[in-house]
């Protein structure tokens, strides 16, 4: 038995001791989970220990990122080796770097505004390949005599108090503000008349007095100014390809409306010298004069675009030779400048929002359309000369009449003064109040601008024969021209020939190109960094990768304490519970105690009362 107690105690000892040298941290490969004595739980540190090994531990990885950092002398901050002053003279040297960077960078894109740049795309670009230009021709004399005089025997007709036709012939010269005219004074002598207007000349069907109808029949005839016209050398029907259309000036003739001659021509048709373009003779009829726009000049106006904005406006006299050399100038956008906004590239292109502008959006039309707005808002009239398509819903509104002539005089300062931007000018602040201010106008991005260079003008002959338009159609015929065509003579004062042609067989070609796209952007700032400060897109990624990994185990801590601090609160709120529960039950077996103890002395006091009388008897 003593032996057996040796044995085991001997055991047991060598067991203790294998269990001591194979603890935690010295345990051998082939033990898996070796016991061992539990260790004691280390004392909590304090949070302001927690927050300094926090901060050693972000400067440790900032020291670590500065040693290793692919941009330039940045380990210099924090290299072993390096005095305080010499660390100062770095981080100075630093400093200055990146705000000479940042200040080199602003300077250099802080006043780009424009998005595009304009270049030269071709420089002897075919003007055979140019579009013709749209030209009216609008006789100064906007009301026909003749016309006058029956729209005079029309009114004395409907006239109850049987008033002659020279009264209202003489009355009807009232109709000139409808052209600007400012002779007429008298607004309570003119409202007369247009209450006669409201009550005797309208129509069934209408609800007020249509003064666009009215002007149209008394503007002279398109066939009463054209005597003869050729194109490239040939002559054509001038009705047949001259058209009634509106513009600031009523209605005119305009040639070229459709855009026929948009089309690819081939080089003899190229349109260049006076002999080969647009040659039209026109006539002025003295005898039917009734009122003119402007009194000094006599004969016609020709401009190409038949709305206000970018007219260009040329007087042709009667008796003499106008020639009018065109220089036309291409301007495109590319088609990649579509992605930006309009207001970033401040242009529209013609086929953006064609809503309002028929066939295609031009700046002339905008500003045209942003007047008839203002018009119609402010005096509550549509003018005869705008298109109707300029404002929304506006069919079956009013035209301007004689009644709105006032309204009309007492803001003209503000619709022939048009900005599309309101920047502060000293001294013009009154004029920007009063100015049309329409914001939504851009420039076209892509356009054909035609400009006259030069115009010249020569006393006609006065044997001057034009060809009749009679015979035009004799010219098409197989024979000859020379053999059909006959000559009528006129009065050269009464005539006027007008030359259209392209002064240039080459135009300039310009393309708006985006100025800077995101390669040259990202390139020039690249450029920059790495000069001044030493930057590269791999010390970027590193710099990133540092401070998301710095923000990732922020979050990591921040998360974990908020863990912790649940955790603790249902851990108190847990022994909380327990000890309520606890001194519950404690109370609850102190009460059948109490009740317990209660009911044995009630049940022992009968008992002694029994006993009592007992040992009485």
């Amino acid at each position: 038995m003593a032996t057996t107690a040796a044995a085991t105690t001997f055991g047991e000892r060598a067991e203790r001791r294998l269990h001591q040298r194979l603890a935690i941290g010295h345990a051998v490969w082939w033990i898996p989970s070796p016991k061992s004595r539990p260790r004691p739980s280390p004392a909590p540190r304090p949070r302001n220990v927690e927050n300094v090994a926090q901060k050693l531990s972000f400067g440790a990885a900032l020291k670590d990122l500065l040693q290793n950092f692919s941009f330039h002398c940045y380990g210099k901050l924090v290299e072993h080796g390096y005095r305080n002053h010499e660390r100062f003279f770095w981080l100075i040297f630093h400093i200055t770097a990146l705000s000479v960077l940042i200040a080199f960078v602003w300077n250099t894109y802080k006043d780009e505004t424009e998005v595009l740049v304009t270049t030269i795309y071709n420089p002897q670009y075919p003007v055979s390949e140019v579009d013709l230009p749209a030209v009216s021709v609008c006789s100064m004399n906007r009301i026909s005599k003749r016309a006058v005089r029956y729209y005079a025997q029309q009114l004395s007709d409907k006239d109850h108090r049987h008033r002659n036709a020279s009264f209202f012939y003489r009355e009807l010269r009232a109709f000139g503000m409808y052209y600007g005219s400012e002779e007429y004074c008298d607004y309570q002598h003119v409202l007369g008349l247009q209450r006669f207007l409201d009550d005797k000349d309208t129509e069934p069907y209408e609800l007020f007095f249509n003064s666009r109808r009215h002007l149209h029949d008394l503007t002279p005839n398109c066939s009463d100014m054209f005597v003869s016209c050729r194109l490239a050398g040939q002559a054509f029907d001038c009705l047949t390809q001259f058209r009634e259309s509106l513009t600031n000036y009523g209605f005119c003739c305009t040639f070229n409306l459709r855009g026929r001659f948009f089309k690819p021509r081939p080089y003899s048709q190229r349109f260049f010298g006076a002999d080969m373009g647009l040659t039209l003779t026109l006539k002025s009829d003295r005898n039917d004069n009734y009122y003119k726009m402007h009194k000094l000049v006599e004969g016609f106006a020709n401009y190409p675009d038949p709305q206000s904005g970018g007219v260009s406006l040329r007087f042709v006299s009667s008796g003499r030779i106008t020639q009018l050399p065109v220089i036309p100038r291409i301007i495109e956008t590319v088609p990649e400048a579509r992605h930006m906004s309009p207001q970033v590239r401040k242009c529209f292109f013609e086929d953006e929002i064609p809503h309002n502008f028929s066939q295609r959006y031009t700046f002339s039309k905008c500003i045209s359309a942003c007047r008839a707005r203002s018009i119609f808002s402010l005096c509550g009239c549509l003018p005869f000369n705008i298109p109707m398509s300029f404002i929304p819903f506006a069919i079956g509104r009013v035209f301007c009449t004689l009644q709105h002539m006032e309204c009309l005089q007492r803001y003209k300062f503000k619709w022939l003064n048009v900005i599309t931007t309101r920047e502060f000018m000293p001294g013009l602040e009154h004029e920007l109040e009063d100015a049309l201010y329409c914001p939504d106008c851009l420039a076209s991005c892509s356009e054909i601008r035609y400009k006259v260079r030069g115009a010249m003008s020569l006393p006609l002959k006065g044997n001057f024969k034009p060809m009749t338009n009679s015979n035009y159609r004799n010219s098409n015929n197989n024979s000859s021209f020379d053999a059909n065509n006959s000559y009528s003579s006129h009065d050269s004062s009464e005539l006027a020939v007008v030359r259209i042609y392209f002064a240039e067989t080459h135009i300039q070609y310009f393309r708006q190109i985006i100025k800077n796209a995101w390669y040259e952007i990202f390139s020039t700032i690249g450029n920059i960094c790495g000069i001044i400060a030493g930057f590269s897109l791999i010390g970027i990624c590193e710099l990133l990768f540092f401070l998301a990994k710095q923000l990732w185990h922020a979050y990591k801590a921040e998360l974990k304490a908020e863990l912790c601090q649940s955790q603790s609160q249902s851990q108190s709120k847990a022994r909380t519970g327990n000890i309520y529960e606890a001194s519950g039950k404690a109370n609850v077996e102190a009460i059948d105690e109490a009740n317990q103890s209660q009911s044995q002395s009630l049940s022992l006091r009968p008992r002694q009362m029994q006993s009592w009388k007992l040992e009485m008897k």
